[in-house]
This record gives structure tokens, C-alpha cells and sequence, in this order.
């Protein structure tokens, strides 16, 4: 590594925490931080106060995991300009003798370096460490200290003072971020399937724009897109976050300085305002958080309001000061259990944690804690023990591993063509380190530290145009190529469905003369499996969160029909309308759909995504059941995927309750003498099926599951074979999907499931004459 150098300049502002009265539990308990906010903040320097005033600010002053390099020498832009306002600082007394200037918070730089390894072991080993995820928290919270505590140094009192510090923001991450997309862009175009590729282009373009974690909030509130495998700019969500918050921030800041300004009372005490303004944004930010969280889990995770709480909270420990006066030991036990927080949150928190609500304080309380100690100079503390050079560099470099370490892991099997085991794994950390390395050396470093970048706001802004306008074109064009591609897919599947081959799909496990049905070639493509949907889906047959509507949709004849068919449940029984809507136009029937995205037919609460929804689907259950009796059809088809968990209902009593549970709603039917046909739940995928056939790349063969996992069991099934009424049948195509212990993805040329569990459109088509024959049996004569 280069030596640093002994200057500093603006866009690198050495912090120098200058000891204050500030009452350890304000830095532990959120409450007392919240009060040290309004009474011992140190915002604006104080006229009536003499002597010069001196800085609250770190020297590594940037966002996330942005990389901490050497200090420059202040040019031109960071000399001149707007006046600068300090905050005073109290006298350092013997006990507690103050930094040197120019020095730096190694101990930020460990936090960085936990922060980073835990995102990084997390996305790589997730069983070894489930909680991993907490580490983006810890950023966030590091991050707004940093700029808080700049924006303090230098308040945005001016135009000229938000272009510079925005412009600050270009040089810093907008070099290593625009190479990442315009090579994961180039990679994803060279190796990833149609679809994926499509989605990428889109994606890259949201990232482009800072509008990542808005556009995946969005999918994820898509029942079906949230199953969709992640592409390799997903974790550009997070800068997404900050970058919003560097935008609004110092507008904010302005704002509140302006109004200081023109009200009188105010005038006195500018301190209590700003800090006023930081607190109410934490509580309103965390209040929300917590609400959202528990009210729609999915979006709450990547939208910026949930988010906005956690940097404000790095930006009270920028207004209240670091560490207390003189108290070595005490600094360095707060240290330490801060790391230990965050220990605890990766370490206990999994997937199932509503995250990020209140579960977020952990881990950013314990961010918090460690910067708060400031333990760069306590023996003992963590600043001091944990500094090795080893650590500091991965801290150094924290951001460009960050911004590589997902696009590598996402693009690495397809690369391959196979799932990457330990030793690719570990190669993969090597190669993050080198990319994060090269790309501080050679892009980021020489671009910061332009004369001409720095000299010139405009000259910045413009090449962070270029820039964007490089990324947006790459978005437009990876978008356009893979809807392209898809087409193609489209088309050669089209033919051959039309073209009725006497092998394909299901027909391939009917007649022995075609061979091993999982030998066929693939027809059609991944990416045209993918898209392979019901056409419930683009008919908008589906009642989905918060499970309000009523909707319903009807296929076949439109008036008088010989028999009336309905078709209940959730998903995975909107995966049966291709094979049954094909009987129904020949025979002058009717198909009615009470779909839903996620509940189940069941009079009993269930674990589902929003839990607020758990009542709603009771709800939406018995009004379908009450409306397809009314109905007075033929033939009633549930189906539904084997079972989610019952609320309040013990592990070991789960299949029992909710077979007993799925009797009662087939027994609504039978007591109404209406017959019932029960599709058995299809066996379960590992990941999504597209995505696997398309890594492998024609050794399709390797994406089976192993027949005693895939096939789960179904309570439902298992409900309609105790039924003693003689009103209900099962159909159970597992024998179709499964046979020497496998379950396979491709059965007679045809891609068998457009995800991980959701038959395609195609498939089902194939299992008409399956379908048929149990309709035929079991519909009312």
C-alpha cells in the first residue's frame, strides 16, 4: 500500500473528536441520545464564544463502505469559497489529551471491515452466519456520522456549498460504482439466460438513476417476482438508500440553518433546532419502520423511510461528540459491547427476523456504541487491539468489495455452468479482494483526486453525466438483447406446442416407445419458461395482498354452460387452468377461478408474509367457499402448495390441525352436494428451474431433486383420501414429474416449472389427458 500522505483536504477530513460531557447512556439507551441531541449539541459556532474554534468531524468523511485512502493536500474547491462554521468544542482536560491532527479512526475502519465480512460471509455462507445482513445497518449508521459530522464542519449555507458537496459525493462513488455496472452489464450480456438478462438491464438502469431499492421494493411486494432469482446489481439498494439520504440531507440541514435564521427565539439557540430536526427525523423514521415492518415485511426491508432513522442515528453521535472525558475503561467495555451487538444480531437473526424494525437496533446501537467510544487510544479497546493492518485495509477497501462480491457471486455459476462449491467460493474472495484493490488504486484514487475535478463542481457534474449516460445506454441495450432472445424463445416453443410432437412433455412418461422422458432436448429455452405463465396471470385472476378484492374470472361458455367447473385455492391451484380449460371449451363448460396469491382454503389463521394479512385471508377463504356453493357448480377443484404454518398451533400439531382444517372446507362442498377433486401439490424445486437449466447448460439433468425431499407432504391430499362422503377423488401427477428417485425439471423436452414450484403453462397443457380423466369421473352427472 502507498504511504498516507500528512495533508488532508476536504473531500478527506481527518476526524478530530474532541472530548465531550455527554452522558454515556445518551450513546447506549436511544432516549438518552435523543436528549443529548437537544441539550449538549454543538451545532453552529457560537458567536458570544471566543477562542478559535476546532472540528467535530472524521477525517474519513464518505458514505457506506466507501473506501478510506490517504489524506490529500486541499485544492482549489475545498480552500475557497463559502465561509465554513465549526462547532466549538469543550477543553480537553489532562486525562483525555486530545488527537493529533490529521489522525485517523481506525477504529471505524474495523467497523468497516466487520460491516463488509459480515455482508460477504452472509451472501456466500448464509447458514454460517444467517444475520449477516445487519452489516449494511452498521454502513448506515457509520455513514451518517461521517457526513453529518462533515455538513456540521462546513454547513450548506449556500448554493455554491451544496454543489461542492455534492460534488464531493460524484468523485467519491461514482467511479468505482459506474465500472461495476458497465462490467456486470457486459458479463451479464455475455452469460446470463433472456429473462435474466432483461431484468438486469432494468435493474441497472433503477441503479443508475438511485432508485434500486425502490424498484426491488416494488417486486418484492410482487407475489411471483419475489421469487425471482436476484440479479447481479441487486445490492446497488443499499447505495440507493444513502445516496437519497445525501441528496435530501444537506437540504435538509439548509433548511433548518435558513429558518434558524428568520425566527427570532430560534436565533438564540440554532443548536436546539438542529438538533430538534435530527431527532424528530430518527423517531418518525423509526416509528414507520417498525409499523412497515410489521405491516408489509417485504417493502419495509429496501425503502428509504424505514432507512432513514439508522443514518440519522450516525448523525446525533456527529452532533453530541465522542467518547466521554478521560473514562479509558469505560470507553473501551461500551466499545467492545457495541461490537458484541453486532455480533449477537449477525449471529442470532436469520431470514424470519421482521427486519429491519425494531430487531435494527441491535446491531446499529452497537454501531453506535463503537464510534461513540472512540477507542483508537484506550488500551484495551477495540480501536487499539483490532487495528492490525490486515483489518484497516479491508476497511480501506471495504467499499469496492462491497460493490464486487455480488455481482461475482451471481455471475460466477453461469460462468461455470454449475453451483459453486467451497473452493470456487473462496476463489471468488480473492478475486473480490483484487477487483476492490485494483479498483481503489487505478479508478477511484485517480478520479478523486483530479486537480481538474477538484477545482471545478460543473467539470464533476458533467462527467458524472457521461458517466450515467454510459450506464443508461448499457441498461437499454442488456434490456433490449434479452427481450429479444426471449422472443426467439417464445417462438421456437410456440411451434413446437403447435406442431403436437408425440413426445413432449407428459406424453413423454405415457408411451414407452419415446425413451427416457428426461433425455429430450430442451425446446423453447429457460428464458420462455420463465414467462411461461397460466393465463390467470394476465387475465388478473388473482385476489392478492392485502387480500381485499372479490375478483373472480370466467373461461368457456359465457351463457348456458352443460356443466359449471370451479377452481379454488392459491397459486398452485391457478397452475391447473391450462389443463383444464381445454375440456371446458370442448365440452361447452364453464371455469370459474376464486384464486388468491398466498392464502390457503382453511377456516384457521396462517403464518403468512404480513402477518396484519393473516385474518384477511380467513376472511377472503370464507367468502370464496360461501360464493362457490352459491355458485351450485359440477365440480369443485381445490388445490394448494402443501402448507404454510398455522398461527398458534404447536410444530408437532401442524399436519394434523391443518388436515383436519382442509376437511372441514371439503366438507362444506360435500354437505351442499357438490363433488370435489383435489389436485395433490406437484413436488418442490430447489431454486427456480429456468435458472438452472440455464447454468447448466444442457446438463439439465443435474437440476433434479431427489424424489424423498421434492414431494412434501399434503395435508389437503391427505384430507380428500379420509373423505368418506364418495364426493371426492385426488389426482396426484407425481408418477409424471418423478420416477427412480428423482423428480426432474425437464420431462419430454418441456421445462416443467417457470420458478421453483408453479407449473408452466406449457406442462400443464401436456397433463390434459391426466386431467381429463379425473374431471370426467368425478363431475356431477
Amino acid at each position: 500500500m502507498r504511504q498516507r500522505a500528512d495533508a488532508r483536504d476536504d473531500d478527506e477530513v481527518e476526524e478530530q473528536l474532541e472530548p465531550r460531557r455527554v452522558p454515556l447512556l445518551g450513546c447506549v439507551v436511544l432516549t438518552g441520545v435523543l436528549a443529548g441531541v437537544v441539550g449538549h449539541t454543538r451545532i453552529l459556532h457560537d458567536p458570544r464564544r471566543t477562542g478559535t474554534p476546532r472540528t467535530l468531524v472524521d477525517a474519513r468523511e464518505a458514505d457506506p463502505a466507501a473506501p478510506r485512502h490517504r489524506d490529500r493536500a486541499a485544492g482549489p474547491d475545498e480552500t475557497t469559497g463559502t465561509a465554513t462554521t465549526s462547532i466549538t468544542a469543550t477543553r480537553t482536560p489532562p486525562s483525555a489529551p486530545p488527537r493529533a491532527a490529521g489522525a485517523t479512526r481506525r477504529d471505524i475502519q474495523v467497523l468497516r471491515a466487520v460491516a463488509v465480512a459480515a455482508v460477504v460471509v452472509f451472501h456466500l455462507w448464509p447458514a454460517a452466519l444467517p444475520g449477516g445482513y445487519v452489516g449494511v445497518d452498521v454502513f448506515f449508521v457509520v455513514s451518517g456520522f461521517l457526513i453529518t459530522s462533515h455538513l456540521l464542519r462546513t454547513p450548506p449555507t449556500s448554493l455554491r456549498a451544496l454543489a461542492a458537496f455534492w460534488a464531493r459525493r460524484v468523485r467519491r462513488l461514482l467511479p468505482a460504482a459506474s465500472t461495476v455496472l458497465v462490467v456486470t452489464t457486459l458479463a451479464a450480456i455475455a452469460l446470463l439466460p433472456a429473462g435474466m438478462l432483461a431484468r438486469t438491464g432494468r435493474e441497472v438502469l433503477a441503479s443508475t438513476l438511485l432508485v434500486e431499492n425502490w424498484s426491488l421494493a416494488n417486486q418484492a411486494t410482487d407475489y411471483l417476482a419475489a421469487d425471482a432469482s436476484p440479479t447481479p446489481v441487486q445490492h446497488f439498494w443499499s447505495l440507493g438508500v444513502e445516496e437519497q439520504f445525501y441528496l435530501a440531507w444537506p437540504l435538509l440541514l439548509a433548511a433548518t440553518l435558513l429558518a434558524v435564521r428568520l425566527v427570532g427565539p430560534a436565533r438564540r439557540h440554532p443548536r436546539r433546532a438542529v438538533g430538534l430536526v435530527v431527532g424528530v427525523s430518527l423517531l418518525a423514521s423509526l416509528a414507520w419502520s417498525v409499523h412497515l415492518t410489521f405491516a408489509d415485511p417485504a417493502r419495509a426491508y429496501f425503502v428509504t423511510p424505514t432507512r432513514v432513522w439508522e443514518l440519522a442515528l450516525g448523525a446525533v453521535l456527529a452532533a453530541v461528540g465522542a467518547r466521554t472525558v478521560g473514562w479509558a475503561r469505560g470507553r473501551s467495555v461500551v466499545g467492545w459491547l457495541g461490537l458484541a451487538a453486532i455480533a449477537a444480531a449477525a449471529v442470532t437473526f436469520d431470514s424470519g427476523t421482521p427486519f429491519p424494525g425494531a430487531a435494527a437496533l441491535l446491531p446499529t446501537l452497537g454501531a453506535a456504541a463503537v464510534v461513540w467510544s472512540a477507542t483508537d487510544d484506550t488500551p484495551g479497546g477495540p480501536g487499539r487491539l483490532l487495528a492490525r493492518r490486515p483489518v484497516v485495509w479491508v476497511g480501506d477497501v471495504s467499499y469496492g468489495i462491497y460493490l464486487w462480491h455480488w455481482p461475482l457471486l451471481v455471475l460466477a455459476p453461469f460462468a461455470l455452468g454449475a453451483v459453486l462449491g467451497t473452493p470456487a467460493r473462496l476463489a471468488l474472495v480473492a478475486s473480490t479482494l483484487l477487483l476492490a484493490a485494483a479498483t481503489t488504486r487505478w479508478i477511484e484514487d485517480p478520479l478523486r483526486d483530479s486537480v481538474q475535478l477538484r477545482r471545478s463542481s460543473p467539470r464533476t457534474f458533467a462527467l458524472g453525466g457521461a458517466t450515467a449516460v454510459v450506464c443508461v445506454a448499457l441498461a437499454f441495450t442488456a434490456t433490449g438483447i434479452g427481450t429479444a432472445r426471449a422472443s426467439d424463445e417464445r417462438r421456437d416453443l410456440a411451434v413446437a406446442v403447435a406442431g403436437d410432437l408425440p413426445c413432449f412433455g407428459a406424453a413423454a412418461t405415457r408411451d414407452p416407445s419415446c425413451g427416457d422422458p428426461a433425455g429430450e432436448a430442451v425446446i423453447g429455452g429457460a428464458s420462455a419458461a420463465a414467462e411461461d405463465r397460466p393465463a390467470v396471470y394476465a387475465d388478473g385472476c388473482w385476489n392478492n395482498a392485502p387480500f381485499t378484492g372479490r375478483r373472480t374470472c370466467t373461461y368457456g361458455a359465457a351463457t348456458d354452460p352443460a356443466r359449471q367447473v370451479v377452481l379454488l385455492g392459491n397459486s398452485h391451484a391457478g397452475q391447473w387452468q391450462p389443463a383444464l380449460v381445454g375440456q371446458v371449451d370442448d365440452e361447452d363448460w364453464s371455469l370459474t377461478t376464486y384464486l388468491t396469491s398466498e392464502c390457503y382454503p382453511v377456516d384457521l389463521p396462517i403464518d403468512v408474509t404480513v402477518p396484519a394479512n393473516s385474518a384477511r385471508c380467513a376472511d377472503w377463504t370464507r367468502w370464496a367457499v360461501d360464493a362457490a356453493i352459491a355458485q351450485d357448480p359440477d365440480l369443485v377443484v381445490l388445490a394448494a402448495r402443501t402448507f404454510r404454518p398455522l398461527l398458534d398451533v404447536p410444530a408437532d400439531e401442524q399436519r394434523r390441525t391443518a388436515q383436519a382444517a382442509y376437511a372441514r372446507t371439503i366438507a362444506r362442498f360435500t354437505d351442499a352436494g357438490i363433488p370435489v377433486l383435489v389436485m395433490r401439490d406437484t413436488p418442490a424445486a430447489a431454486e427456480p428451474v429456468p435458472d438452472c437449466i440455464a447454468r447448466e447448460r444442457g446438463g439439465w439433468r443435474s437440476c433434479g431433486q431427489p424424489q424423498d425431499t421434492a414431494v412434501e407432504p399434503d395435508p389437503l391430499a391427505d384430507a380428500a383420501t379420509a373423505d368418506t362422503s364418495g364426493l371426492v377423488s385426488v389426482l396426484d401427477v407425481t408418477d409424471v414429474l418423478c420416477w427412480d428417485g428423482v423428480c426432474h425439471d425437464v420431462v419430454g423436452g418441456a421445462i416443467t416449472y417457470f420458478d421453483h414450484g408453479h407449473m408452466t403453462s406449457t406442462f400443464a397443457q401436456t397433463l390434459r389427458p391426466e386431467v381429463e380423466a379425473a374431471v370426467s369421473a368425478r363431475i356431477r352427472n
